[in-house]
């Protein structure tokens, strides 16, 4: 399933490199979320059996657009695909293998390569099986990268989740997650199944409204403020870091404000170095195989 908006230079990629997954049947849900750059146009003339189009009455975000597409999907397993993105071979048929031998999974995340500003690599994940629990926890504490691309779920555990929040336009991916999780594992896939592209529009690189996102996503997470407010602390400050990385000095005190009153940091500096230190060693542990494959779920005094 495909949501675009605006990104006709990019989509006839993203829709070729679904197209060429030769080793499943599929059905490709393009979702236009009201584009204005000739993306209609682009969608009337693909004539492959395999491919429906949605078009949105009015651009409701990226929640809005996949939401119409899951509530559309007629198979049971629905895989994701941002159109700044492309598929790798194998990256419908490895995921269907893992839900083939796993009833207990609801959802597959698969590594990627990376195409940045200056050069390409590979950005791998470790190989394993997480538990409810343990996938759960992995999200709330970032141990584990989410982009929409790398997602692939069973379609009747995700409408139970209420499928993504539309509130959210940034982090929205990983807020759905943890709601998925509590209906069933993830599998964690090494093989890099897909592509991510560059591009300076991409949302995820608008670091000015990073703080404004995590405030959002605290909203529809309260939990990053109460009962694990060393994670609230530990993401806001990477924002605050970032303003002052890129000489956003006027977001920076915008920001440290806005964190404050949303109760994601305090104005403690040694406490905010200390937590993040915590956070930041915790996490460089336990992202890794061996201690992702021991997750249970947050440290008892975190809890």
């Amino acid at each position: 399933m495909l949501a675009t908006y605006n990104r006709r230079h990019s989509l006839p990629r993203a829709v070729a490199s679904v197209l060429a997954q030769d080793d499943v049947r599929f059905e490709l849900i393009v979702v236009d979320d009201a584009s204005r750059d000739g993306t209609a146009e682009y969608l009337a003339t693909l004539r492959d059996p395999r491919i429906r189009t949605i078009a949105a009455e009015r651009n409701g975000g990226p929640s809005a657009a996949r939401n119409l597409g899951l509530k559309a999907a007629r198979a049971g397993i629905v895989a994701l695909l941002d159109s700044d993105d492309a598929y790798r071979p194998g990256r419908l048929a490895a995921p269907l293998a893992a839900f083939a031998a796993d009833a207990g999974l609801v959802c597959t995340l698969s590594s990627a390569i990376r195409h940045d500003r200056k050069r390409t690599r590979e950005a791998r994940i470790p190989e394993v099986r997480l538990a409810a629990p343990a996938f759960e926890w992995a999200l709330i504490c970032d141990l584990i990268p989410v982009e929409a691309t790398s997602i692939t779920v069973r379609r009747d555990a995700a409408l139970a989740a209420g499928g993504f929040c539309e509130r959210l336009r940034l982090t929205e991916d990983r807020e759905f997650l943890i709601r998925l999780a509590r209906h069933g594992g993830a599998r964690l896939l090494s093989e890099p199944l897909w592509e991510k592209f560059w591009g300076d529009d991409n949302l995820s690189n608008d670091w000015a409204k990073a703080a404004s996102g995590l405030i959002a996503y605290a909203r529809e997470r309260p939990e990053i403020a109460g009962r694990y407010r060393k994670i609230g602390a530990y993401l806001a400050t990477k924002a605050l870091i970032a303003d002052l990385r890129l000489h956003l000095w006027r977001a920076f005190w915008r920001d440290i404000t806005s964190l404050h009153a949303a109760g994601l940091v305090d104005f403690d500096v040694w406490r905010l170095f200390r937590d993040h230190r915590e956070v930041r060693r915790y996490r460089r542990t336990m992202s890794r195989a061996e201690g992702l494959a021991k997750l249970t779920g947050p440290p008892t005094e975190w809890r």
